[in-house]
């Protein structure tokens, strides 16, 4: 590693991984010397942190912020390379003297721009003697106050860690002001960050009401479930007093329609303890009945009734009031069916103009803006500016690229970001990585077989096809360039309008010039699934490129399909994944896919997709609109790729799911066949809200394009021998079915019910599905068999699934 521009005492610490070392050398000299060494010292770093597996993040650390020209420029050295994860490991008393005995203004903006992310406890430790020695004031950002709390429930003694110091008035409160900071509310024996927080809400009123008040204020915000419910928690561990609860009677009242199930919950028992103490007046109790009487819960309402009739007995003179809330009135007749209008998906915005545009796109890109629209642009806008000014894209976007650089050629850099890297340094003609040099020559040496290499690894998913393409710009615009590419998309779903694509290649051949062979498969794959129109072949049949007759058989022939199976999977037992937090299932319903003879490059790899006798981990899918906009015209492939992500996210341990893709494919062209109907059983089923609301929104995209009959069985199959959550289901087929798609959700409740009504003990929301199903059928008129239907609904009982079951009855007869 090079230490050229260092002065050969210092140089000779920093190759030993001298922290006293490094430590004396810079403290002896000058501050302006010390500025003056910066440059070296920074780039010395740069080239040694490349290698994630270097120690030496602790000298590199002390050196960096020994001789920092300001805090800026400092955490910008911080953020460099492997040091960004390993900054707990540079040494505390070492550089915190130095940075003090170098008396600069700066240290309070260095501890706040430090703080503004995520704080290993011993970055925090740091920070907190940074601001001891120099007598500064804690910074108010959630970094900080995370990282304290981090810090309290890791000592030994959490209370003494808690109260000693300046911290617990000013940042106890930024425990309900930050989204998801409140993971670190754990309780335990005693001894954690949530055991000493009572203890001190015990010892001091003023913070007990902080801290009641704090949770039901951050619970009525609202957010993510996992972030609310450690508030929950709290709340119920404070077990605050019937006065404490009419004091905040608003409040509660307000966590009555909370979409957390378990904040309802918390407020209703609340409510209804104060009430019970006499603490409400009956208008009170009217309001709060009337919100939670229209939650769906049928445990939650089962208990709102009997406070009801409760109450109606303490107040016999309001007791007619009190009990009209309970009346049950019929469920209002769904609408009967009209035709729903079909996707209207957005044309994608004009091409980038200027290479200032194409710099300000790059930039929105590289901040995360993952869209179709920015993608396809600014893949589309540096092909074209490569071509035709060279100089101009250069100037424009070399600063986006440089304020970026880590992020795109380090060693944490991922895929798709590396490969997006690696083609802005190849057009920029800037030197890469040795690595990353390494790389490049290897794909030289296999040319095309080296580009399309990722296409045959078991981790690939149609987001790989991106990566290709990228792949092919880094080597085509240095060895082949082209004016432009031809599989941009014309519409933000990823389709290209067949004529547009016939007058870009009837353009390449004007020009004489032809596509690569990577952007013209894309391009093929992107065509919609509609007649072109003999004057549109006429005019794809006159090319005489092999580009344009590659186009004009697409056109005649349509899109290849592969062969999709249905495939049942079963394992011996629960397996416990090395890698992940959840457990593969015993059973799943899963699809497999089979190429057509003849299929391309792209094809082959993603029409093959084999069939495994075992749940399997499948592809992450990160960018569900980049699955799909690469294969527009194929959900069904779309969707089986994705199935075993979708089935993790409806099963035992799951989280939140790629949903989001489910209406993205009901906006695309294809068939609709086993993998797009478990897609939808396991997008109903999830555990998250916002994974079931996607499903909603697919169920009334996808029109009639699905068997939906099979859809249903799908859903009885894997609730009867896979175990997923019927109820989850049941609500979101009935607010499909009131949302206009009662014929397809009838179909759905009709396919399903069979498996259902033959399990041994009925699951909970069969009921539910009964009663959606007789709406639909009322609705539609169509009435279909279901067996097994006849016998529940002849059973002498008056359980909910007997009513129902004979409600469903009467309505098919």
């Amino acid at each position: 590693m090079t230490t050229t521009g260092l002065a050969p005492e210092l140089a000779r610490a920093l190759r030993r991984r001298d922290i006293p070392g490094v430590y004396a050398q810079l403290l002896a000299l000058s501050e302006k010397e010390r500025k003056a060494a910066f440059p070296a010292v920074s780039a010395y770093a740069k080239e040694e942190l490349a290698d994630w597996s270097s120690d030496s993040a602790a000298v590199c650390g002390l050196a960096l912020l020994g001789c920092a020209p300001s805090a800026k420029r400092a955490m910008t050295a911080l953020n460099r390379g492997s040091l960004r994860w390993s900054r707990q490991s540079i040494p505390l008393t070492e550089v915190v003297s130095l940075l003090v005995k170098r008396e600069v203004p700066w240290l309070s903006e260095l501890v706040t721009l430090w703080s503004n992310r995520t704080l290993h406890p011993r970055e925090w430790m740091i920070l907190d003697a940074l601001i001891t020695a120099a007598g500064l004031e804690p910074p108010l950002t959630e970094g900080f106050a995370e990282g304290w709390f981090t810090w309290v429930d890791r000592r030994w003694k959490t209370y003494e860690g808690l109260t000693a110091g300046p911290y617990a008035p000013r940042l106890l409160p930024l425990l309900f002001e930050y989204e998801r900071i409140g993971h670190v509310l754990q309780f335990g024996d005693g001894l954690r960050f949530g055991d000493a927080l009572l203890r001190l809400a015990d010892d001091d009123r003023s913070v007990r009401d902080l801290l009641l008040t704090g949770c039901l204020a951050r619970l009525l915000r609202g957010g993510r479930a996992a972030d609310l419910r450690p508030y929950v928690t709290l709340h119920d561990r404070l077990a605050p007093s019937r006065e404490e609860v009419a004091a905040r009677t608003h409040d509660y009242l307000g966590l009555l329609g909370s979409d957390l199930s378990t904040a309802a919950a918390m407020a209703q028992k609340a409510l209804r303890s104060a009430d019970e103490g006499g603490l409400l007046d009956v208008e009170t109790l009217l309001d709060v009945s009337a919100v939670a009487l229209q939650r769906t819960e049928k445990g939650f309402l089962k208990t709102q009734s009997t406070w009801v009739r409760q109450a109606a007995g303490r107040h016999p003179q309001r007791a007619a009031d009190l009990l009209a809330l309970l009346e049950v009135t019929a469920e209002t007749p769904l609408a009967a069916p009209v035709p729903l209008p079909g996707p209207v998906v957005p044309e994608m915005p004009p091409p980038i103009a200027t290479p200032t545009e194409l710099a300000e796109e790059l930039a929105a890109l590289l901040a995360g803006d993952r869209s179709v629209a920015t993608v396809e642009r600014v893949l589309a806008g540096l092909v074209a500016f490569h071509g035709r000014d060279r100089d101009a894209l250069a100037a424009a976007i070399t600063p986006v690229v440089t304020a970026n650089e880590d992020g795109l050629t380090g060693t944490w850099a991922r895929e798709p970001r590396a490969g997006l890297g690696a083609m802005l340094f190849a057009l920029l003609d800037r030197p890469l990585s040795t690595t990353a040099r390494l790389m490049e020559a290897f794909r030289d040496l296999g040319a095309e077989h080296g580009l399309t290499k990722p296409l045959a690894k078991s981790s690939r998913s149609p987001e790989t096809i991106l990566q290709v393409r990228m792949a092919a710009i880094t080597r085509y615009c240095r060895y082949s360039p082209v004016p432009s590419l031809v599989a941009t998309p014309t519409r933000t779903n990823g389709h290209i309008d067949p004529a547009v694509l016939v007058a870009r290649l009837e353009r390449v051949e004007r020009e004489g010039w032809e596509p690569w062979h990577l952007d013209l498969a894309q391009a093929l794959l992107r065509l919609p699934r509609e007649d072109p129109g003999g004057d549109l072949l006429r005019r794809a049949a006159a090319l005489h490129s092999a580009a344009g007759k590659a186009l004009t058989q697409r056109l005649r022939d349509g899109q290849p399909d592969p062969v999709v199976t249905r495939v049942e999977q079963r394992s011996a037992r629960k397996v416990e994944n090395y890698y992940y937090s959840w457990r593969l299932p015993e059973w799943r319903l899963t699809a497999a896919l089979a190429p057509p003879p003849g299929a391309g490059t792209l094809e082959s790899a993603m029409f093959h997709l084999p069939a495994h006798d075992k749940p399997v981990h499948g592809p992450w899918v990160a960018e569900p609109q980049t699955w799909a906009a690469a294969l527009p015209s194929h959900r069904e492939v779309v969707a089986a790729w994705a199935l075993p992500q979708l089935a993790a996210a409806a099963e035992e341990a799951g989280g939140r799911g790629p949903a989001e893709l489910l209406p993205l494919l009901a906006d695309g062209h294809g068939p609709a066949g086993p993998a797009t109907s478990l897609a939808l059983v396991y997008g109903m089923t999830a555990r998250d809200t916002a994974d079931r609301v996607a499903a909603l929104d697919a169920i009334i995209g996808f029109g009639d394009a699905p068997e939906w009959r099979q859809t249903g069985v799908d859903l009885g199959d894997c609730v009867a021998s896979g175990g997923l959550t019927l109820s989850r289901a049941a609500s979101t087929l009935r607010d499909a079915a009131e949302a206009g798609a009662a014929d397809a959700v009838g179909q759905i409740c009709l396919g399903a019910l069979p498996a259902l009504l033959a399990m041994e003990k009925p699951r909970p929301g069969t009921a539910d599905v009964l009663a959606v199903a007789a709406r639909c059928v009322r609705a539609t008129g169509r009435r279909q068999p279901v067996d097994g239907l006849a016998e529940i609904a002849a059973r002498k009982a008056s359980s909910q699934l007997v009513a129902a079951a004979r409600d469903l009855h009467a309505a098919l007869m």
